[in-house]
């Protein structure tokens, strides 16, 4: 019960911290630790600086785009679908970590990436996507479309992640088909 508790609260530190440095970048470790709802002491013990959080940050973000990157191919209902489910989990993501979302700070993303290539050239060689647009364009503009879209999530008067989600995976897919 201890680790799931402490999982729990260093999950709630990161998602606190993704939030408060999206709004401002300045905020203090105390700022982090009272939207977590814990002692400045319990950040400080996970991460010694505001770097090292920063890292955790962007490090968490990319092991649940790896994830969602894994369950979409895994589905094998086609390279569309994929996608959309994909864009679907990381509209999600990025409302839970925004400051990845204004400003990446992972090393980790580029293998995943590829893989969000790999899987749009998976599907143009299947038929399934347009093949006249690079894999690379396509992804730029799905990642830009997500972006741009996510940062409307950060106001509670707009739509939620999980609109947008449905809403850019059937845009940006739509566009994709052959």
């Amino acid at each position: 019960m201890e680790t799931h508790q402490s999982g729990t609260a260093h999950r709630r530190i990161l998602l606190a911290a993704a939030r408060v440095l999206a709004d401002d970048p300045a905020a203090s470790m105390q700022e982090i630790a009272d939207e977590a709802k814990v002692g400045r002491p319990a950040v400080y013990h996970c991460h010694p600086t505001k770097e090292a959080l920063v890292e955790a940050i962007g490090q968490e973000a990319a092991r649940d785009f790896a994830a969602a990157l894994g369950h979409a191919r895994a589905a094998g209902d086609g390279a569309a679908a994929a996608l959309a489910r994909l864009i679907r989990e990381l509209a999600r993501i990025g409302a839970d970590y925004p400051i990845v979302v204004q400003n990446p700070h992972t090393r980790d993303v580029g293998e995943l990436v590829a893989g969000v290539d790999a899987l749009i050239a998976d599907g143009q060689a299947g038929g399934e996507l347009r093949g006249d647009v690079a894999p690379d364009v396509l992804s730029a503009a799905l990642f830009g479309a997500l972006s741009a879209a996510l940062r409307m999530a950060r106001d509670p008067e707009q739509v939620d992640s999980d609109t947008i989600g449905t809403q850019i995976a059937a845009i940006v897919v739509e566009g994709m088909r052959a």
